[in-house]
């Protein structure tokens, strides 16, 4: 018999037993970490992760205090709203362009909550600044939060065993000018493993941990600002 024959067999079996060691592995590292115990630990990963992962925001805010900050999107159902928006002639030119670039491309979007205003940003396809908005107090104080459950955008990218890594959402929909127009608020931040650490478990389950910790305290500070924003 040609061995050749055997090659495709063995890589199979290889490859099952590499998807076995790497489950056991993971489970090791995940085992390792107390999510509960990092949570006391926002003040200072709030600090750690602006500084060290997304300097940009510090950056774009010129000055202005980051509060709490988290990332960001434009609920794919309400497209069509937004889109309604942007006929009617909004005067704000920067908020009907982010409502129609985020339509076209998947980008990369973050929350800032500075005093009492919400900063929401908006990235180009290569993570520079594109558009940004201020929602001050006035319209904050008109909005209405909901939960959002899951992102739906990352649903058919994720197999069920990841599901809990899926970031989920609070809706958060303002009232412009007797229009809704509804932003969603993730509760962690935007994780992209490093090409360096793909097979450095332990590391990439922390990071997605501090994104967590410093992600899921947007909403609670929002709340603790504009008790309209408390959800039933």
């Amino acid at each position: 018999m040609n061995p050749l024959f055997f090659i495709p067999i063995v890589l199979v079996i290889a490859g099952i037993i590499f998807m076995v060691y790497m489950n056991k592995k993971h489970q090791s590292a995940k085992a390792e970490i107390d999510l509960d115990l990092e949570r006391t630990k926002y003040d200072l990963y709030k600090e750690q992760v602006l500084k060290d992962d997304f300097p940009q925001l510090k950056q774009w805010m010129k000055g202005k205090s980051v509060d709490a900050y988290t990332s960001a999107s434009v609920p794919q159902s309400k497209g069509n709203k937004v889109q309604e928006i942007v006929t009617d002639g909004i005067k704000n030119v920067a908020l009907s362009a982010v409502g129609l670039k985020l339509q076209r491309i998947e980008t990369k979007c973050f929350w800032v909550l500075s005093g009492n205003d919400l900063y929401f940003f908006s990235t180009d396809s290569v993570g520079e600044l594109e558009e940004h908005i201020v929602f001050d107090n006035f319209r904050i104080e008109e909005a209405k939060l909901e939960y959002g459950g899951i992102l739906k955008s990352q649903l058919g990218l994720y197999s069920k065993a990841s599901e809990e890594y899926l970031p989920k959402t609070h809706i958060i929909t303002f009232n412009i000018d007797g229009n809704p127009l509804s932003i969603e608020i993730h509760d962690r931040l935007h994780y992209v493993p490093d090409p360096t650490d793909i097979l450095n478990l332990n590391k990439q389950l922390l990071t997605r941990a501090k994104y967590q910790v410093v992600g899921e305290n947007f909403v609670k500070e929002l709340q603790k600002k504009f008790s309209n924003l408390l959800v039933a």
